[in-house]
């Protein structure tokens, strides 16, 4: 924590640090800083000014090192109980706002967090949650369709859009149960695009948790699931419907590139309703009434369509009931 104080040292009885309360804020268990004179402190800051750009590490807003200087503070990047050094070169200046704030001991994970929050934020002022596509957007991704030719048992593509030219092929796998032809792809960020419809779960604040194992260098265990229409042509967005909290703590990592198991051609109303009852009925996943109804009104309003068409109707045309599509589908 950090508090505004008068300039006192005290003994940390347990570890023998100097824990040093200055203007800039409470410098936790350094004695690297506490051994320094108020010039060489004023120079570090400078230094760590210059180095960082003159933003904030955590929260990247900018710095005024006169108008902020009563409102900033160095902490170290990595903690101590994770192995950070007491040295220059672990140190950072940040707000103190958004180091009391900070989600994470590690610098690292809580600038990371808080760029979350800001999206978060910004999505907020939409009068909606964030989606993986918010992620993505902010990444620079969700941007390209991908070109693809099938032959046989195997599909090719290629990421022409961000210059990388080379024919990818992947073998095409069948479901032994379902019958629902796939394949594994590691894609780039600017090839992936979010589903909003089989899956329009928002991301939450659980995805911190992600980011902070992630990290850790802890694996991944879960590839994202996606699906493309290659009936409409040679290019088809590849689309996340399962998988996107992971996906979302990897690009905010910085992470370019995902492994998405593709489906070909999915039954989109069968995804629907799995992924609807992976979230009540066998609770596979959390998800909320608002997010359960919304599955539902998807099925609904599909079902209503299809029997319109199939019965050669206009699309303005409801004089059918429930029971109707009852008996029919």
């Amino acid at each position: 924590m950090v508090y505004y104080c008068q300039i006192i040292k005290q003994i940390n009885q347990n570890h023998n640090y100097m824990v040093s309360i200055h203007k800039v804020g409470i410098i936790m268990a350094s004695k690297y800083l506490d051994s320094l004179t108020a010039a060489e402190r004023k120079e570090l800051i400078r230094e760590l000014w210059e180095i960082q750009n003159g933003k904030c590490f955590i929260s990247d807003e900018p710095i005024d090192l006169i108008i902020h200087e009563r409102d900033l503070d160095i902490d170290h990047v990595i903690p101590f109980k994770l192995g950070g050094k007491d040295a220059k070169g672990n140190f950072a200046l940040t707000f103190l706002s958004a180091n009391r704030s900070k989600q994470d001991s590690d610098l690292n994970v809580a600038r990371v967090i808080h760029r979350f929050y800001k999206i978060k934020e910004n999505a907020e002022k939409q009068g909606r949650s964030p989606n993986l596509n918010d992620i993505l957007l902010d990444r620079g991704g969700a941007m390209y369709s991908l070109d693809f030719k099938r032959i046989g048992d195997e599909i090719q593509y290629s990421f022409s859009r961000i210059s990388r030219t080379a024919i990818v092929t992947s073998r095409v796998f069948v479901d032994e149960l379902s019958r629902a032809e796939y394949f594994f792809a590691k894609l780039p960020i600017e090839y992936i695009f979010h589903d909003d419809v089989i899956n329009p779960r928002s991301i939450g604040k659980n995805v911190t948790g992600l980011i902070s194992e992630f990290y850790k260098k802890n694996p991944q265990l879960h590839v994202a699931l996606g699906w493309i229409d290659i009936q409409g042509g040679p290019e088809s967005r590849v689309r996340i419907f399962d998988g996107q909290h992971k996906t979302a703590a990897q690009l905010l990592l910085g992470i370019v590139e995902i492994p998405v198991r593709v489906f070909i051609n999915p039954n989109t109303d069968n995804l629907i309703q799995t992924n609807l009852r992976a979230g009540t009925i066998l609770r596979q996943v959390a998800f909320d009434k608002s997010v359960q109804r919304h599955l539902g009104h998807t099925i609904y309003r599909d079902r209503v369509i299809q029997y319109q068409k199939e019965h050669g109707y206009d699309e303005v045309y409801f004089n059918f009931s429930e029971q109707d599509l009852l008996a029919y589908f």
